[in-house]
């Protein structure tokens, strides 16, 4: 069978499908990744086939108008405000390129904006990936809508509204790219029909967030994509650092670092300082360690987080998987996007004091985040456990058995 994988975004956008991709290829299919040019390195390096997506993805956070949107507020609208927009006709076109990148697959896999491809009729049959809930359920609200105390009902029509606001977003180069083609016009909106009539995959752990009994058969929550490394050696000095005392911290807000800056690992650092333990800092602005601080650019998530006793993170939907399997306490600062959604679904399990969001980012607040994950053996407990049972999660296996038993529809 020939998989076209498709994804836009940042590396915690790709990475998923590459680990993906992968465990297609092992199951002896051929596989294309489609995405932007910045990730064609990634994509090759791991055996698979490059196929472009116009844009530049990697550098959503180098624009200073984004980093100035972001430091207001974390709302992704205020955000996309702030971005260089694309024409409708350039939109059309990389809609148009998506399916292109398609042709001659069984089977095409989407992430969130390429699914207009999906939506405007590959020919072939298709599904979709969304990193966070958006298959319509009473038992909780779409993705960032209102607490309100109305009952089911309200719950249930937040997914509605949410629905109708993808398709108002995606629906104009939708259609244009459909007139190009001399198709009629798609009126009513598909969103709701994601998990219905076309799968949709989540690739997050049930033991984390449980579908809802009431989704439909075709909306899969999987278990995290994750790629083994066991290949990948430390950075010098990292072991070293590490066994030097009692368990350090960790700081790693990946490719959100323009946003918080060096002034949040100078907050961070004094946190940890006061808490009596040593930090490790992954990525970031270049600076100088010191006896209590090591400083590394790269280092493989899954070898370090095991080894700490806490992460402080951005909530990211990436480094928050990574955490999760490690089975480590978390400190979260999020800044934007689903970072705020992700850190109020750790906090509630327990596996990490309030967050600490950034745009609310304190030095007492900092240090009372890291004081409870430290000091409340509750909090490392149920990491542990949950740790546990997110690592038997079989999320590539089981994306690859839906996405075969699709495919095997076109052959």
């Amino acid at each position: 069978m020939k998989v076209s994988l498709q994804t836009f975004g940042t590396r915690g956008d790709v990475h998923p499908f590459v680990a993906l991709g992968i465990g297609m290829r092992g199951r002896g299919h051929d596989v294309s990744v489609a995405t932007s040019v910045d990730f064609k390195p990634m994509v090759e390096e791991a055996g698979l086939e490059f196929r472009e997506i116009p844009g530049n993805s990697a550098d959503y956070f180098a624009a200073p108008a984004v980093i100035k949107a972001i430091r207001k507020s974390p709302s992704s609208i205020r955000t996309a405000m702030a971005m260089e927009r694309p024409t409708m006709d350039e939109v059309t076109n990389s809609l148009e390129k998506m399916q292109e990148a398609a042709e001659g697959a069984d089977f095409l896999l989407t992430s969130l904006i390429p699914r207009g491809a999906g939506y405007a009729g590959p020919g072939l049959p298709w599904g979709t990936v969304s990193w966070w809930p958006i298959t319509e359920t009473r038992e909780f609200r779409a993705y960032k809508t209102p607490d309100l105390p109305l009952g089911p009902a309200y719950t249930k029509l937040t997914h509605t509204l949410s629905a109708q606001m993808e398709w108002a977003w995606q629906r104009p180069a939708v259609n244009k790219l459909r007139a190009r083609q001399g198709l009629a016009p798609v009126k009513k909106s598909p969103v709701g029909r994601l998990g219905v009539e076309q799968p949709i995959l989540y690739p997050y752990s049930p033991a984390f967030m449980p579908p809802p009994a009431d989704w439909p058969a075709h909306a899969h929550v999987t278990g995290y994509w994750v790629r083994e490394r066991p290949d990948q050696e430390p950075p010098a000095g990292l072991a070293d650092f590490i066994d030097a005392g009692t368990k350090p911290l960790v700081l790693a807000l990946g490719s959100a670092w323009p946003v918080y800056g060096e002034e949040t690992f100078a907050l961070v650092r004094d946190a940890v300082r006061h808490a009596g333990r040593r930090l490790i800092v992954v990525g970031g602005p270049e600076g100088t360690g010191s006896d209590d601080v090591f400083r590394v650019q790269e280092v493989d998530y899954g070898w370090l987080f095991p080894k700490v006793a806490a992460v402080i993170h951005g909530a990211s939907f990436g480094t928050t998987a990574d955490v999760l399997r490690a089975g480590v306490p978390h400190v979260t600062v999020p800044c934007w996007a689903d970072g705020p959604y992700w850190a109020d679904r750790i906090a509630e399990l327990g596996l990490s004091a309030p967050p600490v969001p950034f745009q609310k980012m304190t030095a007492e607040k900092l240090r009372q985040a890291v004081d409870t994950v430290i000091g409340d053996p509750g909090v490392a407990q149920r990491a542990a456990a949950i740790g546990e049972r997110v690592r038997a999660d079989r999320g590539v296996e089981t994306a690859c058995d839906v996405i075969e038993s699709w495919g095997d529809r076109a052959l």
